[in-house]
């Protein structure tokens, strides 16, 4: 038989079966599979990496992909400390440092162990050279925002492979240099390296180049309780989108494993979000524009309504109707009422935003009634599903039954009532705006079966169901804990154990 698609790879004979993976090539029998397989294992891929004339090199899929399917798993290029961060984090093995200094350098770490650790040990002696090294209290966001610069620095001299493949990323210089980081660059890295450390390998342009790459390609990782930034060559050509189709989660090691979470059809983009889901329009534009360098222009930033879910909609002062953009891929377009003449200046609403999130944030979270509060203040103001509401709903949900001052035992049939109806409704938004098996929607469905259990308790307890009613209620919540439970293992932190954890806590509070 003559070769062709449908021939083994490896002896060229008529194959029918194939790589069960990527299903991109075919084999005759297991044996010509194993053979074949050291040489297709690092081609092994459900994608493609393809060059777009607006968007660059993106990943496209060269197969139908179920939801579920684990995409890409990659080991990071490097990692380290984020460009601004709060927690002082150990420069060996990145976990939060507390005390601890390195009796070389006095960077932080978080004890001898770290001194010699693979991230540490080449920056040592370049971070060596600062007679007064920064001032690592927790309070100077800026005090490590030059190390990972240098990390990827120093792979020029040792690890020339992993400097190529960094080098070859986007960098979005010319913004940088025309933008407001270039500043916050030039005094907390550029500076610092060239006046401060003496490090003389590399020039201003360079520097900055690798400000802009880390900035634009790098990912931020939850590890050992802390938050670290890492660049993962394949996954950084992923393409932008604010409803994406996959989310990642990263192991111990690091490993960033890329997972869809809903079909991705042949031909069509995987896509990741470098925003936030639970960020409206005017905050998610702004974000990756400042820090990604591009204004996004997916159809849910084109939709004045976010896809129906009215996510930024305020509600008129003169009817109380919807008042949202004319134009929302416009930061300064003027905001109308839908039935009557009132106008919002841009202005206007972005300082309106601004006040509430910071008022959200300064809330006393450790108890309901403060966001409980939140919510009867602006319920004339925003619309049930603004950003801000939904973000006091959900820090709600997650209070509800999960807090001390906050317990299923003491909770009013009310707050019962809202746990569940909130869950609900916050799962219909999860649906639109992040759709699938997403982290979202596992923690919304876990909270909403604990919710059930703890209402159908409390209404049984009260006479005001039946023992045959509470039977429906259990059986709900069975079928969404079973839900919840297939999406959140994909979660280090609830796979390793967190999520057992968490079901003997609720089972304990609900006396199951």
């Amino acid at each position: 038989m003559p070769e062709g698609k449908n021939s083994c790879e490896v002896c060229r004979k008529a194959a029918k079966q194939f790589c069960s993976s990527c299903k991109a090539v075919f084999y005759c029998s297991k044996e010509c599979q194993k053979r074949g397989w050291k040489e297709h294992k690092n081609n092994c891929r459900c994608f493609s990496i393809q060059v777009h004339p607006k968007y660059g090199r993106l990943l496209i899929a060269t197969r139908d992909i179920k939801a579920g399917e684990v995409l890409l798993k990659e080991s990071p290029l490097l990692v380290g400390p984020k460009e601004k961060s709060s927690a002082i984090v150990c420069l060996g093995c990145h976990r939060a440092a507390r005390d601890y200094r390195c009796i070389r350098c006095h960077y932080p770490l978080c004890g001898p162990q770290c001194q010699t650790a693979k991230y540490h040990k080449d920056e040592c002696e370049v971070l060596s050279r600062v007679e007064v090294p920064p001032e690592f209290n927790g309070a100077s966001q800026s005090a490590l925002s030059h190390v990972t610069v240098l990390r990827v620095l120093l792979t020029q001299k040792f690890d020339h492979k992993t400097w190529q493949l960094i080098s070859d990323m986007q960098d979005h210089f010319a913004e940088i240099k025309r933008g407001d980081l270039y500043r916050y660059f030039m005094t907390n890295v550029v500076d610092f390296l060239m006046k401060v450390v003496h490090y003389e390998e590399a020039d201003e342009a360079t520097i900055l180049r690798v400000c802009g790459i880390l900035m634009t390609n790098s990912f931020e990782v939850k590890h050992n309780g802390s938050r670290v930034r890492g660049l993962y060559h394949t996954a950084s050509k992923m393409a932008h989108s604010c409803v994406a189709n996959t989310k990642h989660v990263f192991e111990d090691d690091l490993t960033g494993v890329f997972i869809a979470t809903q079909p991705i059809t042949k031909g069509t983009p995987i896509t990741v979000n470098y925003s936030q889901v639970l960020w409206n329009t005017m905050a998610r534009r702004q974000h990756l524009k400042m820090l990604k360098f591009f204004l996004c222009e997916c159809p849910r930033c084109c939709d004045a309504t976010e896809l129906g879910t009215h996510f930024s909609t305020l509600l008129c002062d003169e009817c109380g109707s919807s008042v949202v953009s004319r134009n929302p891929l416009d930061l300064d377009a003027p905001w109308s009422c839908s039935k009557c003449p009132h106008v919002i200046s841009a202005k206007q609403v972005r300082w309106g935003d601004a006040v509430l999130y910071k008022e959200l944030r300064e809330l006393d979270k450790s108890s309901p009634r403060a966001l409980e509060n939140f919510l009867e203040k602006y319920k004339k103001t925003l619309h049930s599903q603004h950003r801000f509401f939904v973000e006091a709903k959900y820090g709600l949900v997650k209070l509800y039954g999960n807090s001390p001052n906050c317990r299923f035992r003491d909770m009013s049939r009310t707050q019962l009532e809202n746990k569940v109806n909130w869950s609900r409704s916050l799962l219909d938004l999860s649906a639109v705006l992040d759709p699938g098996l997403s982290l979202l929607r596992g923690s919304l469905l876990f909270e909403l079966q604990a919710g059930i259990v703890a209402l159908a308790k409390h209404l049984l307890s009260n006479d005001i169901i039946t023992t045959e009613g509470a039977k429906d209620y259990m059986k709900e919540a069975a079928e969404v804990l079973q839900e919840a439970t297939a999406i959140l293992n994909h979660e280090p932190d609830m796979r390793d154990g967190g999520l057992n954890e968490r079901l003997s806590y609720i089972a304990q509070e609900l006396e199951i």
